[in-house]
């Protein structure tokens, strides 16, 4: 294999190995993520509806389409 080869896989194991010494967040911390994102402007602006199911309902009875924003849960 010459070096050309080599470096973009030495390049994908830099990247990947820090990764894997991160500790994976505790619930109260994702929690408290969770609380902060939904405490946004963003969110207090529009009446949000977080179950999808329960969203798809209201737009059906309505006759609307669904605007949909998916993400990391931080509450389990």
């Amino acid at each position: 294999m010459s070096i050309r080869n080599f470096l973009p896989l030495a390049a994908l194991l830099g990247a990947l190995l820090p990764a894997q010494n991160r500790q994976q967040p505790s619930q109260e911390q994702l929690t408290k993520l969770r609380a902060e994102k939904l405490a946004k402007p963003v969110f207090q602006k529009a009446p949000w509806v977080m179950d999808y199911d329960k969203a798809r309902a209201q737009a059906k009875k309505d006759g609307k389409l669904l605007f949909t924003y998916f993400t990391r849960s931080y509450a389990g």
